[in-house]
């Protein structure tokens, strides 16, 4: 059973016909995993709906910090530039709250905010307080990530308390929220796709495995050279495995004179599936070069969640479209590929969703946004589901 309390006597009727426009607001840097899943959900709105992206960033250093690599699902993500609208919000509350005002008007049929654990999240206030105004359906969206402090649910309530519903990726905060609310709150859903909690622990070792095409040395060469890149008061917390069929004795010579040529082993011989799976699953990031589009080894990466590093020489073939957890290196410069491989390891305490899981979140959202419409939806000051 879940609640949620109707609008305020002063907002805009919600029996009216509602607008077409949906806001999306949140973190908006494409080289952190917050901004890279709030273009991702754009990027599904905007296929059957016209969406406005408010970027808020509580500073102008969100993406100063070294060792972030592209992503791969911002890269791939088509191009819908006439149904998206995007704005920058000021960072001085009081401009902030009267840009939100000024941009979300009475065409806007549903307002959505993404909040990330460890990044300010104050606006969220001010955003649910306008968008009720005009009788927008309002939604939070709250990702659940490993070391989360547990006080951060009680702080996140006084925020969202006005909202309509609220997503959460885990079950703790969907309890700790339901609690904090009671009856007379808004609802509080579990969504998987909000779930990035590790799936199991990893030891001190941080196993990395790369596929390469057959006989790639020139792919061999740059992979060695970003990973002899590691300092080497830290190599020993890492090992490099590489799974690249071989003819003659080239490739074994490359890894045998490699620096830190005790971390890395070549696997010359094709791999069964089950111990692919095996393979990928122990790992914590996987590399792979110019992946086909039906790649069984990418394929097998993203239902276990892991960092994935795409190495790419050209054209890019689709492959991870909607995957929130693909890095991109340039394959002809080892610099970028140890970069890519740094920011990826960094990311091995996660496990992202699949692609499809943020279209049944979007799912989710479009069914919320109908059952505002319906008459019936705020007859009494309670509804229950």
């Amino acid at each position: 059973m879940y609640w949620v309390r109707s609008k305020p006597a002063n907002a805009a009727s919600i029996h009216s016909a509602p607008g077409d426009t949906v806001v999306v607001a949140g973190p908006s840097s494409s080289l952190t995993i917050p901004g890279i899943v709030v273009s991702q959900i754009v990027e599904v709105m905007a296929q059957s709906h016209r969406v406005m992206r408010i970027k808020v960033d509580d500073s102008n250093d969100f993406d100063s910090e070294l060792f972030r690599a592209p992503s791969l699902a911002v890269a791939l993500q088509s191009s819908n530039a006439t149904k998206v609208a995007v704005h920058v919000a000021p960072n001085q509350s009081r401009l902030r709250s009267e840009s939100f005002s000024k941009w979300i008007t009475n065409d806007v049929r549903a307002a959505v905010a993404f909040v990330w654990p460890g990044i300010d999240s104050s606006w969220v206030r001010q955003f649910i307080e306008v968008a009720n105004s005009v009788g927008a359906a309002t939604t939070v969206i709250c990702a659940n990530v490993p070391k989360t402090n547990p006080a951060r649910v009680a702080n996140l309530a006084e925020l969202v308390a006005d909202a309509d519903l609220i997503l959460v990726g885990s079950d703790a905060d969907a309890t700790a929220l339901s609690s904090e609310f009671g009856l007379s709150g808004p609802i509080v859903e579990l969504h998987s796709s909000l779930s990035l909690g590790r799936r199991a622990v990893k030891s001190s070792v941080q196993e990395i495995v790369a596929f390469l095409p057959k006989d790639g040395t020139d792919s061999l060469a740059t992979l060695l050279a970003a990973f002899d890149a590691i300092p080497e008061a830290w190599i020993d917390r890492y090992r490099l495995e590489v799974v690249m069929r071989y003819s003659g004795s080239k490739a074994l010579h490359m890894v045998d004179a490699s620096y830190h040529s005790e971390f890395v082993t070549l696997v010359g011989e094709d791999i069964s599936s089950s111990n692919l799976e095996r393979l990928v699953s122990s790992s914590s990031a996987l590399i792979i070069a110019d992946p086909a589009f039906d790649s069984r080894a990418f394929l097998t990466a993203v239902e276990c969640g892991l960092p994935i590093v795409v190495l790419s020489s050209a054209e890019l073939a689709g492959v991870g479209r909607g995957y929130v957890g693909a890095l991109l290196a340039d394959l002809s410069r080892p610099v970028s590929v140890y970069v890519a491989l740094t920011h990826a390891l960094r990311l091995a305490d996660l496990q992202f969703p699949r692609p499809d899981e943020w279209d049944a979140l979007i799912v989710r959202l479009l069914g919320k946004f109908e059952a505002k419409d319906d008459p019936t939806f705020a007859d009494s000051s309670l509804h229950g589901e």
